[in-house]
């Protein structure tokens, strides 16, 4: 019971927190066409409050996709799956702090009237790395769903 509780809490988290990235990564088409202080704007405005919300779900579903490889330990194939989930969400992460936060806090500091001379390379880039945790998101996710099948087949 305890490794289906955290397999649905592991896989429910994970398909949240891979769903919002992969909305960033869907919304640089629009972005793309902004001016320097309405991307500013933007940026602040949207995403104000997401770093504590989007923060505790992409922890929780660290966490659980951890307890469940650990449920999992000595299970073969199904534990290496879900090991591989755990290490694609720990490089999400990784990726956020690393390189995405760093952005977050220059923009978050800045104005319409004061923003980044370089403002469009760090939407790039923010954009780009954005879609390299989409990538370890969805792959994170993928695994996972495997194991499950994986263990349902056997």
């Amino acid at each position: 019971m305890a490794l289906i509780s955290a397999r649905f809490i592991s896989l429910l988290l994970t398909a949240l927190a891979a769903g919002v990235v992969l909305g960033h990564v869907m919304s640089r088409a629009g972005k793309v066409a902004l001016s320097g202080p309405l991307f500013v704007t933007v940026q602040n405005t949207l995403y104000r409050s997401w770093g504590k919300k989007l923060g505790a779900v992409e922890m929780g579903a660290f966490l659980s996709t951890l307890v469940v490889a650990f449920l999992t330990r000595g299970r073969g194939a199904i534990f290496a799956l879900s090991l591989a989930g755990l290490f694609c969400f720990a490089a999400m992460l990784l990726v956020w702090a690393i390189f995405i936060n760093p952005i977050n806090i220059r923009v978050r500091a800045s104005t319409s009237d004061s923003f980044p001379a370089d403002w469009a390379s760090l939407r790039d880039r923010w954009h780009r790395l954005h879609a390299i945790r989409a990538i370890f998101a969805v792959a994170g996710l993928s695994t996972l769903i495997s194991a499950v099948l994986l263990d349902c087949s056997r």
